[in-house]
């Protein structure tokens, strides 16, 4: 029994045991199934996490985007710009509706043609970095008139005009004046006047004037040295111009600087005018400019005054410039004018200061021409003339002047002042040829090219050697053309002539009537031919009348029958 018990009890004790044993596995499974739900839900919730963030980071590049985009293309860059009427332009800073898009703002719109000068709306096209949008420009006119009011004294007949109140008025737009609840004006006294000036657009200028209503002026202003007359005084001169005498107006002309009254009664009512004479004006002062040398001083102020005056008799002046007579050169000078009643002007004039450096300077040095031995007088109408010491004396040097020779030379001048500065200066002196020169010249020119030749060889060389210009050659035609080697029609003619001349063949100097050309007619085995030298086009002979008169380069040009005749 005891063994069955102990068999029990081992019995329950295995399964109790095992029991337990399940108990346990069946524990640690749930553990394990615990623990592996647990890292899987750990590994969710990390997922989660992650996608929340990458979801968070994308809308906020959506958003950023987003606002870039908007500000780029649904932000309203631009705003309407209201400007005063006469505004001369506007700035593309004015329409932007934030300072960050002034950099990449730019118009459209041409503004140049916007009239600034009327009043009304435009619409304005604008861009923004590609974006554009378009805003009004509004201009108003919300400025009101300037004006210069005055009061009046008037005569007792005055019919009130707005007009007369106004000493000036300005505005852009057109101007209405006009009197508000005008008074009636039925005597004499001092009447209060609202004159108002309103422009087109509303805007309104008005000012309480004073009207006094008199028979006379009641105070007049009058400057010392003007002259004082009835028709300053009176208001309606027509009429009362014996209610004041005369003698009390020239009274008050010699009176000076003051307070004066003059009394009158005109239709029984007494009238008293106040002159107040006064001095306003500076004296007038007229300076000029004063140079001297570095070794010299002014003598005062006096040396820039060329006058002062003034309406009060009396004129101060005062040198107000400290003078540096070291400084070589130009330095402004003041002067100062001032009245016996305080009114004071300066003027400015220059003082010149220089070293003297320079000599002197001639005059009368033209060309000159004179004839071969002649004894000219060269000082004759010639003067050295120094800034400074005036008139000087002065040499002349012609040694290089061959008066028994012609040609062209040159004389020196030369003068000295009293610092010992000197001038130098040339003159030119033709000596005249005579025809003992003019027959030498000549001659080396024919011994040279002219000598055995025939008639057309002659010509031939002339027309070579000598060139073409529209000059006659002066007094001595041979002179000219062998020393220039140029010349006219004549001057080729001339030369021709005093060759055939010199080898002793009969010839005559032959012209057109009009005397526009000149050539030459040669006299040859008992005939008469015509020879021309002159360059271009001109038939170079020996030619019949026929022939010349024929060539192209006559055109239509005739001679006198009173020349021999060459058939």
């Amino acid at each position: 029994m005891e063994e069955e018990n102990k068999a029990i009890v081992n019995e329950e004790d295995r399964a109790e045991n095992k029991i337990a044993e399940v108990r346990n596995e069946k524990k640690g499974k749930k553990k394990h199934k615990e623990k592996k739900k647990k890292k899987t839900k750990n590994k969710n919730n990390a997922k989660k996490l992650i996608i929340v963030l990458v979801i968070i980071i994308l809308l906020a590049i959506i958003s950023i985007g987003g606002y870039y985009v908007y500000k780029k293309f649904f932000d309203k860059k631009f705003k309407d710009v209201s400007i005063e009427l006469g505004t001369e332009n506007v700035e593309i800073s004015q329409f932007v509706s934030d300072e960050s898009f002034l950099d990449g703002a730019s118009f459209i719109t041409d503004m140049s043609t916007i009239d600034y000068r009327n009043i009304g709306s435009y619409e304005i096209e604008l861009s923004y970095d590609g974006v554009t949008q378009k805003v009004m420009l509004n201009i108003v006119d919300t400025t009101a008139p300037e004006v210069e009011f005055k009061n009046l004294n008037k005569y007792v007949d005055y019919e009130l005009k707005a007009d007369d109140f106004i000493k000036s008025k300005k505005d852009l737009t057109e101007m209405t004046t006009s009197i508000i609840n005008p008074p009636e004006i039925n005597k004499i006294g001092t009447y209060e006047i609202n004159v108002e000036v309103k422009d087109s657009s509303g805007n309104a200028t008005s000012n309480i004037c004073t009207l006094k209503v008199s028979r006379v002026v009641k105070e007049f202003k009058l400057e010392i040295g003007d002259k004082l007359t009835k028709k300053d005084l009176l208001l309606n001169y027509k009429e009362d111009k014996n209610a004041i005498k005369q003698s009390d107006i020239d009274k008050i002309n010699k009176k000076g600087v003051g307070e004066y009254k003059i009394s009158t009664i005109i239709d029984g009512e007494e009238e008293e005018i106040t002159i107040i004479v006064e001095d306003t004006k500076a004296p007038t002062l007229k300076l000029k400019n004063v140079t001297i040398y570095d070794d010299e001083k002014i003598n005062g102020k006096g040396d820039f005054i060329v006058s002062a005056k003034d309406a009060s008799g009396e004129v101060k002046t005062t040198l107000k410039t400290e003078i540096d007579y070291t400084k070589i050169g130009s330095q402004q000078i003041t002067i100062e004018a001032e009245d016996k009643n305080g009114n004071k002007v300066e003027k400015k004039a220059t003082l010149t200061i220089r070293k003297d450096t320079e000599g002197p300077v001639f005059y009368g040095l033209s060309s000159m021409s004179v004839s071969k031995h002649s004894s000219p007088n060269l000082k004759s109408g010639v003067r050295a003339v120094d800034a400074r010491d005036g008139t000087c004396s002065f040499k002349v040097n012609s040694s290089k002047v061959n008066l028994s020779k012609a040609g062209t030379y040159y004389i020196t001048y030369t003068a000295k002042d009293k610092k010992g500065n000197s001038s130098t200066a040339r003159r030119q002196i033709t000596v005249n040829h005579d025809q003992e020169d003019t027959n030498r010249k000549f001659n080396q020119f024919y011994n040279q090219y002219l000598a055995g030749k025939s008639v057309q060889g002659m010509v031939s060389t002339i027309r070579n050697k000598i060139g073409y210009n529209t000059s006659w050659g002066g007094s001595d035609a041979v002179w000219y053309g062998l020393t220039n080697y140029t010349g006219n029609c004549y001057v080729h003619a001339v030369l021709v002539q005093k060759a055939l001349n010199k080898a002793g063949i009969t010839n005559r100097l032959i012209y057109t009537t009009d005397r526009t050309h000149y050539w030459n007619l040669v006299y040859q085995n008992g005939k008469w031919r015509h020879y021309d030298s002159t360059p271009g086009g001109h038939l170079l002979g020996p030619a019949t009348d026929e022939e010349k008169l024929n060539s192209s380069s006559m055109r239509g040009r005739k001679w006198s029958s009173s020349f021999p005749k060459a058939k």
